[in-house]
């Protein structure tokens, strides 16, 4: 009897663990069948006569890519096309953040019963309007010329991305140039820079040093530190590009002065500035419309003085991401809660808002960016539209020139634009990112 009685518990516990499999295979069957649709592993679902049945227009209803007779076709612009490569995407799914990769499912015409072989008769695929505007994006494109880099614009208040423009790119018609390149000149060009990329900061990380200081050490704005060019920490040399004397926070940070944000990082210490950055959002991954962000980095657990004092600059291990940064500009714009970007149009109703820093610290580093345009980068770069910015000149190493940066947003509320523009290799910030982010943020602020 004892024997009979354990072998039906074993049968029991069997058929309950068989019963609980079956259910979980038709959960993850109902839930997330789409899937098998959207993994890159099934090669025979891309190229130029797969699956692609639906259109994606940008935010004008100008059609980015369209199937007839089974063939993909893109823009009949050039320049477009290539603008727009990374959201949009290419016959082969090599960029893996673009539309035609992530929302393949809705532009086929998935069903749930036939799957991607749905009779034409029940075939509904699905055209997809993004919120880019094409004639920005290629505004963008023409203007960071050859260099490599990312340019995005999005409105703070809505959360659409309006421009989103990485480099180098290519032409959808002409993948082989990818393929056959032996210069080096496309080498990165299927990773999407603003999403997929970050980059060392420079002095556009000082906003976080000084949100740091304003968060913990009382009459920051009074603080005075001494800047003679060079400071020795642990015997090592860091160094400012100018001799600024006694100054104090504002003026440190219209006139970039890395001297002073050295020395306010190493008097915050390790876990104060480690606090406010993953406050401001670095350390983590942000998420929409499919689509994850590369972190933006900000570790000193190993750092000594000298060093903590160079990651207070943006130097260090310091590593920003491009889409992360322009978030950021728009937290500060919003007093300090950031809405959550989205590059679908209908997606737009679905609004997610974080909070980034808190409403007096973001007021006083928009006071404090709204200087440096007025007394250092000039309102003449972006007539009327109120902005506030920094720029960042990250050094790179090797004998190379350094990326030039500069982010920030108009402060009008009829053109509540965020922007972020990395050049990499290019040299100083005001010089090299400040002539693409006039251009295209001008742009965008005549049409929207």
């Amino acid at each position: 009897m004892k024997c009979t009685r354990n072998r039906s518990i074993v049968l029991t516990i069997m058929a309950l663990a068989f019963l609980c499999g079956i259910c979980f295979f038709i959960y993850r069957f109902v839930t997330s069948a789409n899937l098998w649709v959207l993994s890159p592993i099934n090669k025979h679902l891309s190229g130029v006569n797969a699956t692609f049945g639906g259109d994606i227009l940008d935010r004008n209803g100008i059609v980015l890519a369209h199937t007839k007779d089974n063939i993909r076709s893109y823009n009949s612009d050039g320049m477009i096309r290539k603008a727009v490569l990374h959201t949009v995407g290419d016959n082969d799914s090599q960029i893996a953040t673009s539309i035609q990769a992530l929302y393949r499912d809705e532009l086929s015409g998935y069903n749930f019963i036939f799957g991607v072989n749905t009779p034409k008769i029940f075939k509904q695929s699905k055209n997809i309007q993004i919120t880019l505007d094409s004639e920005i994006c290629k505004t963008a494109l023409s203007a960071i010329g050859e260099y490599k880099g990312a340019i995005c614009i999005y409105n703070y208040k809505t959360g659409e991305i309006v421009c989103m423009v990485s480099a180098p790119t290519f032409d959808p018609y002409h993948p082989e140039a990818v393929a056959n390149d032996k210069s080096g000149k496309y080498e990165g060009a299927y990773i999407n820079r603003v999403i997929s990329s970050s980059f060392a900061p420079g002095s556009v990380f000082k906003l976080v040093t000084t949100a740091a200081g304003l968060t913990f050490i009382d009459d920051t704005e009074d603080k005075i530190y001494s800047c003679h060019q060079t400071e020795i920490v642990n015997g090592e040399k860091i160094t400012c590009l100018s001799n600024h004397g006694e100054i104090k926070l504002k003026n440190a940070m219209m006139e970039s002065c890395n001297i002073y944000f050295a020395k306010l990082a190493i008097d915050l210490g390790k876990s104060k500035m480690t606090k406010i950055a993953n406050e401001m959002g670095f350390n983590k991954n942000f998420n929409f419309d499919r689509i994850t962000t590369k972190k933006s980095v900000y570790d000193v657990s190993e750092a000594d003085d000298y060093y903590l004092g160079w990651s207070g600059v943006g130097q260090y291990k310091d590593l920003l991401n491009p889409m992360h940064s322009v978030i950021l500009m728009g937290a500060i714009a919003n007093s300090g809660e950031a809405v959550l970007p989205c590059i679908i149009k209908k997606n737009q109703v679905n609004k997610r808002v974080e909070k980034l820093l808190s409403k007096e610290i973001a007021d006083k580093l928009k006071e404090m960016m709204r200087y440096n345009v007025t007394a250092n980068y000039g309102d003449s770069m972006f007539p009327g539209l109120n902005v506030c910015a920094k720029t960042g000149t990250a050094e790179v190493g090797e004998n190379q020139k350094p990326h030039g940066w500069m982010v920030g947003f108009s402060a009008n509320e009829d053109t509540p634009l965020a922007f972020s523009v990395v050049v990499e290799n290019a040299g100083y910030g005001s010089k090299t990112a400040g002539p693409i982010a006039s251009k295209v943020l001008n742009l965008a602020a005549k049409k929207y």
